[in-house]
């Protein structure tokens, strides 16, 4: 009786482990085949669009390049810029400040121009749970400065003759030069006020740029002293329309000597290559911002030695803040790959400009005619040489040909300028967000 009580009982936990079993394949298949589809559904659908602004930037780059070609600093063409650019503004909700100043030139005669002002304010940032603890440090800073800026003028072009002896006509317009930049920074201002950053951020569009950057330091001379205090860094975008590559720079104040850096003076230039990285810029938009790493050695103005890496001698509107010890990352496009500074204003190795030893600032290759054409015959070139899509069984029809139900209609181009435009905006928006050492964004 006892042996067939045990029998009975090993029979039935034999059925129940028999059934617990069951359950447990079905609950793995499930898991399964649950994981299969999400791998599936990754594959087959497109990722969210990034930095999808449409073509509001790249037409105001347009307009201000084609009503106002020869902004030169001081020049009534300037000074209608400047208009354009309030005008812009308000359209986005803001309400610019003209902050009007005069530099005297070499003759003594006293010249207007005028800086374009608008602030947005931040949510500010909270310190980051991994961050090591200070008593003295706040759980959340709300005070923080960041300016973003671009000149709007464009570089003085000398008439010169042709072998004739008669003039050669200008046709210079500044639509990379820096319609380009300006553009850029409008399109982060508006997104910015959906997107709204940790920073106070104030855009300034400065005038006079290109007469040593005379707008950018009667702006920083302007500043109250709380905040230049409280500003963290100065963000100056200058062309990055036809330049090969865009690139992103600290300043020579962030250079210790030999190969010492100042991490603290370089933060937000790492912070810039994180946004793009992590957004994976380049795989989704094919856009990239590469940093200077050059390795011959320059001579600095304290005597020292450093190696070019990482940081710019170029001189534009972020020199000033560079001067003061400010914080600067200057964005721009060119071609870095470089052996000595006599290189250094490269913006393209395309054998177009060779008759102006690659440099398009400044030239007469800095319209949008020209530039707009040859762009497009390099994406029509580009095309061509893709590798053609094989397609498998399921996706060919009886008769050979692709089955539209499941062939993937082609993504429309992006023109260059629109993408270049809207990638540095996104850049902007995002950097914005990424917080001083050990505080991260209030989300």
């Amino acid at each position: 009786m006892v042996t067939e009580s045990i029998d009975k009982r090993c029979a039935h936990g034999g059925k129940r482990m028999k059934r617990l079993g069951l359950r447990l394949l079905a609950f793995l298949l499930t898991i399964f085949f649950m994981l299969t589809l999400s791998s599936c559904a990754s594959h087959d659908t497109e990722p969210e669009p990034l930095a999808d602004y449409g073509q509001d930037g790249a037409t105001f780059a347009r307009k201000l390049a084609a009503e106002c070609p020869r902004r030169v600093p001081f020049s009534n063409q300037e000074k209608k810029a400047a208009q354009l650019i309030i005008e812009q503004l308000k359209t986005e909700g803001y309400e610019p400040e003209q902050q009007f100043f005069s530099v005297k030139d070499e003759t003594g005669v006293e010249r207007t121009s005028s800086n374009i002002i608008v602030r947005l304010k931040g949510v500010g940032f909270k310190r980051s749970k991994s961050a090591a603890k200070h008593a003295d440090a706040p759980d959340t800073i709300r005070d923080r400065l960041m300016v973003i800026g671009a000149h709007y003028d464009t570089p003085w072009i000398e008439d010169k003759l042709d072998t004739e002896g008669k003039p050669i006509p200008i046709k210079a317009d500044g639509i990379h030069d820096n319609a380009s930049g300006v553009a850029s920074v409008l399109t982060a201002a508006r997104v910015m006020r959906e997107m709204t950053p940790g920073y106070d951020v104030t855009f300034v569009f400065f005038g006079a740029g290109t007469a040593n950057y005379a707008g950018a330091s009667h702006y920083l001379k302007s500043m109250s002293k709380e905040d230049r205090q409280r500003l963290e860094c100065m963000m100056n975008i200058g062309p990055v329309y036809a330049g090969d590559k865009v690139y992103a720079h600290a300043g020579q104040n962030s250079v210790v000597g030999g190969e010492f850096k100042d991490y603290s003076k370089r933060r937000k230039l790492y912070q810039v290559t994180d946004v793009f990285f992590e957004n994976l810029l380049y795989t989704r938009n094919e856009y990239a911002v590469y940093t200077n790493q050059a390795s011959f050695q320059v001579q600095l103005a304290n005597g020292q030695t450093a190696v070019f890496r990482e940081w710019t001698t170029k001189r534009s509107d972020h020199t000033p803040f560079d001067n003061a010890g400010i914080p600067v990352v200057f964005i721009e496009s060119g071609d870095y790959n470089i052996e000595s500074l006599d290189e250094i204003g490269l913006e393209s190795i395309n054998q177009m400009f060779q008759n102006t030893n690659g440099r398009l600032s400044g030239t007469n290759w800095d319209n949008m005619k020209e530039l707009d054409a040859l762009f497009e015959e390099l994406d029509k070139l580009k095309e061509y040489q893709q590798i053609p899509q094989i397609n498998t069984a399921k996706e060919t029809q009886a008769d050979g040909t692709a089955d539209p139900a499941t062939t993937k209609p082609k993504k429309k181009p992006i023109d260059r300028l629109t993408q270049r435009v809207n990638n540095t905006a996104f850049v902007l928006a995002h950097v914005a967000r990424k917080g001083p050492a050990d505080y991260e964004f209030i989300s």
